[in-house]
């Protein structure tokens, strides 16, 4: 059975008539095709192929499409017909009982779920294929599914299509079981109306196992309701969607033997603008420098924006996966209180107000 998700330009709501210009949608015994007629159609497929349909074209989609058109996005979902919440639950409370997941495999390929195979043929991988080639889309994955997901907007590009992306992950069958979203809204929209925005994303086909769900820092955060959301998410923890910190710090909780740090005094850093983290060998330094400086050893900046801290990737750095935030694949993220910053699997830091 197929569920049709259909998104105008943001609110995604069940329909059973999607409305294309210049499309339409036909019901075969193979399946659903897609037929063009003016304007062509982008699908998007596998979080991150993305197929140009052209004029005149008759296309077969495949659950999980989402196709965009100037009007919107629609997304084509197979809907699973025989989930055990006892199962389910097992797993996603212990992450890293591999026979938790592979029994739940199991129920998956007993009832014709592919996201089965998926699980066992991934069994115990921390990391998987990232969401396409965007230095804005943070992953965490295990098992072959998508744990945790966060979009930000990179220093250097003025907007993201993180409403696409944020469709792509939420149509995927990969994020079933997805934990934790962070989106952050004032850095995604910062001319927009962040309280009206946000009442139109609570209103989203949220996974149900989700824990974690936050919208970023800013100045003068709105005060919302999740009462609905979280009804429907008996996981999910009673947080602030957004969050304000005139200050922060960083907290060191773990370091490798051997490993030398220099410039963290008792334990603690205090940011400010221009704090960078250099990494050497055996031995990490936090400086502030004397600009203009140039070098290439590998350093992250930390930089403050607007009330927000970012950890931006600089020139000469190691590959970004070797900094990871909340166990994320992620750089040029905005931080929150609570966030652990991992460098190089040497240093845990924990990102607090200060």
């Amino acid at each position: 059975m197929f569920r049709l998700l259909e998104a105008s330009p943001l609110r995604l709501l069940p329909s059973d008539q999607p409305r294309l210009p210049d499309a339409r949608l036909v019901r075969t015994e193979h399946g659903l095709l897609v037929e063009t007629s003016g304007l062509p159609i982008s699908v998007r497929r596998g979080l991150g192929q993305e197929v140009l349909v052209p004029r005149a074209t008759r296309f077969q989609l495949q659950d999980e499409d989402v196709l965009w058109g100037p009007l919107g996005g629609l997304a084509l979902v197979l809907a699973p017909e025989h989930r055990d919440e006892v199962l389910e639950r097992r797993a996603v409370e212990d992450w890293g009982h591999t026979a938790h997941f592979a029994v739940l495999a199991d129920h998956l390929l007993d009832h014709g779920d592919t996201l089965g195979e998926r699980i066992a043929a991934n069994l115990g991988r921390r990391s998987s294929h990232p969401i396409g080639p965007h230095t804005w889309i943070g992953t965490e994955w295990r098992h072959g599914l998508l744990r945790r997901v966060a979009l930000s907007r990179p220093e250097w590009s003025p907007a993201v299509p993180w409403r696409q992306a944020l469709l792509e992950v939420l149509a995927s069958r990969a994020a079933r079981f997805l934990e934790e979203v962070s989106l952050d809204l004032p850095r995604l929209e910062p001319d927009s109306e962040l309280s009206g925005l946000a009442r139109e994303l609570l209103e989203l086909p949220w996974p149900r196992w989700l824990v974690r769900l936050h919208f970023g820092l800013c100045a003068n955060p709105p005060t919302l309701s999740t009462a609905s959301l979280e009804a429907g998410q008996p996981r999910l923890r009673h947080a602030p969607l957004f969050e304000s910190a005139e200050r922060g710090r960083l907290v060191l909780e773990s370091a490798t033997d051997g490993l030398e740090l220099e410039g963290l005094a008792s334990g603690a850093l205090d940011l400010h603008e221009g704090t960078r983290i250099r990494v050497f060998p055996r031995k990490v330094l936090f400086e502030r420098p004397t600009w203009p400086r140039y070098d290439s050893w590998p350093s992250w900046d930390f930089a403050f924006h607007d009330g927000r801290w970012f950890l931006t990737w600089r020139h000469g750095a190691p590959r970004s996966d070797d900094v990871r935030i909340n166990g994320m694949e992620f750089f040029n993220a905005a931080l929150l209180p609570g966030d652990r910053v991992e460098v190089l699997s040497q240093l845990v830091l924990r990102f607090e107000p200060g």
